[in-house]
This record gives structure tokens, sequence and C-alpha cells, in this order.
């Protein structure tokens, strides 16, 4: 995978967790990051591998690899509705809310990790009380290329100065340089 497509598989990525974490109206502190490593991770290999690892304190401690894009998404939205405090109904709500099938697989994940005398508590799908998706945010895009810098107007300096040497000068008054110089000279 060229770094062109790295690159636009990576905005994807973020523009879909930037909607993910719009409707589940969570803080931004809480997103994962793609280039800092602490708390989660996400890495977009050379070879199209998707990683998604947890760092604590500057060590790894759990790491999952895939190529599915959707994979990749799931196990963020499922790690973002287990924030602390919540419920394990809250939790499939959000997911269920999100998608349905998310919900299902969490529940199951969750009922083959329990004990058996706390399979009782695994949550019921379609949940009681449905999770309300916050509306989205329109966001501005963000731009491919860096901005042109404005152009400065002649005859006006740096706001508040009037100094010489904060005045743009024309073309006439810059001192003319040579394009090359001759060695011995």
């Amino acid at each position: 995978m060229n770094d062109h497509r790295r690159r636009r598989l990576r905005r994807r990525l973020e523009n879909e967790i930037d909607r993910l974490w719009g409707l589940l109206g969570l803080t931004e502190y809480s997103k994962p990051s793609f280039d800092f490593a602490e708390g989660h991770l996400i890495t977009v290999g050379a070879d199209g591998r998707l990683g998604y690892l947890y760092f604590e304190r500057g060590v790894k401690e759990a790491e999952r690899i895939t190529r599915d894009v959707p994979e990749l998404l799931y196990w963020v939205a499922a790690d973002a509705v287990c924030g602390p405090g919540g419920s394990w109904e809250g939790r499939a709500a959000a997911l269920y809310a999100l998608d349905p099938a998310w919900a299902e697989r969490w529940c199951a994940e969750l009922a083959a990790s329990v004990r058996p005398e706390r399979q009782h508590e695994v949550p019921v799908l379609p949940p009681e009380t449905p999770f309300v998706l916050r509306k989205p945010a329109p966001r501005p895009r963000k731009p491919r290329f860096a901005a042109p810098a404005p152009a400065v107007r002649s005859g006006s300096g740096s706001p508040g100065h009037s100094c010489e040497r904060c005045r743009p000068r024309s073309t006439e008054e810059l001192p003319a340089f040579p394009r090359f110089r001759l060695l011995g000279q």
C-alpha cells in the first residue's frame, strides 16, 4: 500500500471515528489517536494492516490487528461505550443504536466471558430503554492542502508598528543580489 492510499485510509478512519464520537456525545479526550502512544492508538501499516493498540504509561498493554475497517470500527466503538461506571445495558443500548450487529456481537462476547452464575446479567436485545444518538454537528472539512499565506498589501506594516523595519518594501527598494558569484572575485 503506497503512502497516498495509507493517508486516504487514515483520513477515512479519522472521519468515521469523529462521526461516531459526535453521535455518542463523547469527549475528545477519550478518542483514539493516530500519532500519540498513550491510551488507544490506531496504526495503518504499509501492508494495509490496521492496528488497534492500548498503551498505559508508555507500555503496550493490548494489541489487535485486522485488515477489515468495520472490524476496527467495532473495536473502537465497543471500547468507547465501555466508559467508567457504565452499565452493561447502557453499553448494549449504545452499540445497538449504532449498529444492531455490533450489539449482538458484544453481548455474545460478554456472555462467553462471564461466569455461568452471571449469565442472567447479560443484556437482552433490543434494549428496553433505547440509547438516543446525538445529532452530529456539522464540521468544517479538513483542507487537503495548506492554505496559501495571505498577501501583504504594500504600504501597510504590521498592526501597531509604524517603524521602518516593519514596513513592507517594494522590489525596487530591495538590494540587488547577484545571481551567481565568480570564485576568486
